[in-house]
């Protein structure tokens, strides 16, 4: 049964917050409408983890699935993947982000303008160019589905294990307690296969940010309460980096310090 009750009224607050009143197109406006240096220091991160991390390499393309938790509007961070694996399935509990997805993913002309972030993935290496790796996500890409990190299956009706599980700016701005973040981190990690791979990217010491007038609360993490909230889902830390802050409160207005990139381990044993 998808049940909430491991989450307090505060999470189900939020999250009814954002089904309410989350406009996609002002938060592209006010976070996305540049590439700054804390999402190059995401996107290098995934770039560099798909290209170079062993652990990501135990199965054929043909068999790695691909799950992005919480996109948002924002098709960019998926496709550091896109070269890696034959299907990306991404994630999203707002059906306005999900409309955006699907718009860009379609090359529909109200699409979102993601540009200069695939130019700066194409100027990472690997010889492509911007509209290469556009492309080759556009062609990986299975669906948009609905997801819900307060329910016992996060991705219901759907029941799919997964070899690697991206999530970005996500969990922390979903929950307003480490207890709640805990929780939640667990049930994404549930959608793990036997040796898949988290990716987690996010914010440190973030109360909340807003979008116009709308303030949206998160949980305040530290390096420390990530490295815990793993463990509790029975991962492993592989590699934990993080950034100090790069942007104004007048680019950004939020109150993170810094952020981070978290890669973690599902040591169970894959089946031959």
């Amino acid at each position: 049964m998808n049940q909430e009750n491991d989450f307090s009224e505060n999470a189900k607050e939020v999250k009814q917050q954002y089904l309410e009143v989350f406009d996609p197109r002002l938060y592209h406006r006010i976070y996305y409408s540049s590439l700054d240096d804390e999402v190059k220091f995401f996107l290098r991160r995934y770039h560099e983890v798909f290209t170079k991390d062993p652990l990501l390499s135990a199965r054929c393309r043909s068999r790695r699935r691909v799950l992005e938790f919480g996109c948002g509007p924002v098709p960019v961070y998926a496709a550091s993947a896109a070269f890696f694996t034959e299907s990306i399935t991404m994630s999203e509990i707002i059906p306005t982000n999900r409309s955006e997805i699907e718009f860009w993913m379609n090359s529909r002309p109200e699409a979102l303008d993601w540009t200069p972030f695939f130019s700066y993935l194409a100027s990472l290496g690997d010889g492509r160019k911007e509209n290469e790796i556009a492309d080759r996500l556009r062609e990986v890409f299975q669906v948009v589905i609905p997801c819900d990190g307060t329910l016992e299956e996060p991705l219901a009706p759907i029941h799919q294990k997964y070899d690697v599980i991206m999530t970005t700016l996500c969990l922390e701005f979903a929950t307003t307690t480490k207890a709640d973040h805990r929780a939640m981190l667990g049930r994404v990690a549930n959608l793990l296969r036997p040796g898949g791979v988290l990716l987690m990217a996010g914010a440190l010491g973030n109360t909340s940010y807003s979008v116009g007038s709308t303030r949206y609360p998160s949980v305040s993490l530290q390096k420390e309460d990530l490295e815990d909230a793993v463990t509790s889902a029975a991962l492993r830390v592989a590699s934990l980096v993080t950034l100090e802050r790069q942007t104004s409160s007048d680019e950004k207005p939020a109150d993170h310090h810094g952020v981070f990139f978290l890669v973690a381990e599902n040591q169970e044993e894959p089946t031959v």
